[in-house]
């Protein structure tokens, strides 16, 4: 039987519903969005402020400082705190400068302009330069040392951070048993420790799905894919005493105890999270990829830590706020929330 419903209608319907389903996100005191633009047509600085204040986001990852001054310039005066980033080649460059002069005329150009009408959250020195070897450790130290001299030369006080994810990790589950990968430790814990003495900030991407799928452990031990949704109400596990119902609190709390045990404390956020909607991987279908994005929301309205670190209230960075059609390469092309028309990607939103 053919249907007689306006595809218009059902279409805008959606729309709606995922637009009001999204002002429930607003509740989320700690909920952002990556600003990735690998787009065939990205959409204007303009749309992407206006679709961030529609879906009442107050956080957003900027990828590049330099590229992206579009965007550093369309986030003055409005609130939203922002995650910056400095591009690895950048990062070369202020760490080969032991002067400093080459750190403070990037600040200059790229920070100082908006200092004090963007909200910085943090300043991340390059992408998963860490996770690329030692001497890549130890040239995102160099660039840190002289990145915090300039800043205090121009009057700046920007936390800066680091980027890792789950291959720095020696170990990761359960969370009492995390420590980092001891082939890095000889350069990673000065690194660690300069930040934690200068107010850094750990960036970690976690990716549940893509841990639960290529980590049997977790299946072995009898967790189903609701601890990766963050969709269990009683715990799945149980780690000296404390309790874990989801994925999510299980690696922060799996970082957070890398650090202490080498005697760092230091606030640790989310950069980068989400869940693909589609490829052959195993559980990468729309209707999951909704259903954990708002289980994370959920999670943050209550503003509250981890088991480990109850007090410190989770920060994460929903990666990413648009499809990023340009970039064909295995499950990247499958996260986003909206087209770049502004459309909503993915209709189980609704949820």
């Amino acid at each position: 039987m053919t249907s007689l419903m306006n595809p218009l209608l059902i279409s805008t319907t959606s729309f709606f519903l995922f637009f009001t389903h999204f002002q429930h996100f607003a509740d989320a005191q700690g909920l952002g969005v990556t600003l990735a633009r690998e787009m065939q047509s990205p959409p204007s600085p303009k749309s992407i402020m206006w679709l961030l204040r529609q879906k009442s986001m107050k956080r957003a990852k900027v990828y590049d400082a330099f590229y992206d001054r579009d965007l550093l310039t369309a986030l003055q005066d409005t609130g939203v705190d922002v995650l910056v980033g400095m591009s690895n080649a950048d990062v070369g460059r202020v760490a080969a400068d032991d002067s400093s002069n080459e750190a403070a005329k990037w600040l200059e150009s790229n920070i100082k302009p908006f200092y004090g009408r963007v909200s910085f959250r943090c300043l991340q020195l390059g992408s998963k330069m860490a996770l690329q070897g030692n001497h890549e450790i130890s040239t995102l130290l160099q660039a840190m040392v002289h990145v915090q001299a300039a800043q205090k030369r121009l009057g700046l006080d920007i936390s800066l951070g680091i980027d890792l994810d789950n291959a720095a990790l020696a170990e990761s589950f359960p969370p009492s048993a995390a420590a980092f990968d001891g082939a890095i430790l000889p350069v990673l814990r000065p690194l660690l420790t300069f930040m934690e003495h200068n107010m850094g900030t750990l960036v970690v991407s976690i990716f549940p799905m893509i841990r639960y799928v290529t980590d049997p452990y977790y299946e072995y031990k009898g967790m189903n894919i609701d601890y990766a949704l963050l969709n269990g109400d009683s715990p799945a596990v149980t780690d000296n005493g404390l309790q874990y119902t989801n994925m999510m609190d299980g690696l922060l709390d799996a970082f957070y105890t890398s650090l202490s045990k080498l005697g760092i404390t230091m606030r640790v956020i989310v950069g980068e999270t989400g869940w693909a909607s589609g490829s052959t991987v195993k559980y990468a279908t729309p209707k999951l990829a909704g259903e954990y994005i708002y289980n994370l929301a959920e999670r943050l309205r209550n503003n509250v830590g981890t088991p480990l670190k109850p007090n410190w209230p989770v920060e994460t960075f929903i990666h990413t706020l648009y499809v990023q059609d340009k970039n064909n390469n295995g499950l990247y092309k499958w996260y986003g929330m909206f087209y770049p028309n502004g459309s909503p990607a993915n209709p189980f939103l609704n949820l």
